[in-house]
């Protein structure tokens, strides 16, 4: 069940406030000084300064002695790399969704469950680049979402599926919750779930779970994605039989690493 915040306090902490300035700095495209990040922020201008000497210190920002604006420092990118790349999982499934890639010539997610979202954890394939590793969109709009939640309780289904209000990311996305059950009866009973242009107008994808050792329930999802107008060509039938082929390989890797 996707954890419910909305009754704690709403504090922060100077993690959450650092986080905070490095995404003013990486969405404002260009420098900024004290003043301009502690008005982002609505905090006094010394706190900002504190914030920005600590994000510093770890290498994350850096100052430009003539402007005295602050902008991201590429160290940060390093950070990012040592996180994605030693995430458990990434180390040993990264070679498999490459291979995958080039065999089925499309794309290969590896995404997981957070909250009512899924996250792209690692990825490869033409449209699995860099700027893919942790994107991520709402449950009833994903391959993945779909067929880890048809893993989970059918009682438990109506907190992931779309509510009045949801976003509708394209125009084929659905908020219909009936809808939604109906497609998560399906991948429970196939073993994979669909995307068809839910997520972009010019893709489809299909995605089976990945089970690790000690969980009830899985929590990660390979997905293969295809341009929708490729897909005649790649034929649904055998994607659905490559997609759960590459789980259970996944599948595989995950628990050597976990026995190691």
């Amino acid at each position: 069940m996707p954890a419910d915040r909305s009754s704690e306090p709403d504090q922060k902490t100077t993690l959450s406030q650092g986080l905070d300035v490095v995404r003013v700095l990486v969405r404002s495209g260009t420098p900024l000084g004290v003043t301009q990040v502690g008005q982002a922020l609505g905090i006094y201008k010394s706190s900002a300064h504190r914030l920005l000497q600590i994000l510093g210190k770890l290498g994350f920002v850096q100052q430009n002695p003539a402007t005295l604006r602050y902008s991201l420092h590429p160290g940060i990118f390093g950070f990012i790399h040592e996180f994605a790349s030693q995430f458990g999982p990434n180390t040993r499934v990264d070679p498999l969704l490459r291979a995958a890639a080039s065999r089925l010539r499309c794309s290969v997610y590896l995404s997981m469950l957070g909250g009512r979202d899924t996250y792209v954890v690692c990825a490869a394939g033409d449209e699995g680049n860099t700027t893919q590793l942790g994107t991520h969109g709402p449950v009833y709009a994903s391959s993945a979402g779909k067929i880890l939640v048809a893993r989970r309780p059918e009682s438990e289904w109506p907190d992931y599926a779309p509510h009045p209000g949801d976003p509708t990311i394209t125009e084929h996305t659905s908020l219909d919750p009936e809808r939604f059950y109906k497609e998560l009866r399906a991948a429970r009973e196939n073993g994979v779930a669909w995307n068809m242009r839910e997520t972009t107008v010019y893709h489809a994808s299909v995605a089976a779970p990945v089970n690790e050792l000690l969980l009830p329930y899985p929590r990660m999802a390979v997905a293969l994605l295809v341009r929708y107008q490729e897909l005649p060509v790649h034929d649904r039938e055998t994607l659905a039989g490559e997609v759960m082929a590459l789980a259970r390989q996944v599948s595989g890797a995950i628990a050597t690493t976990a026995r190691n």
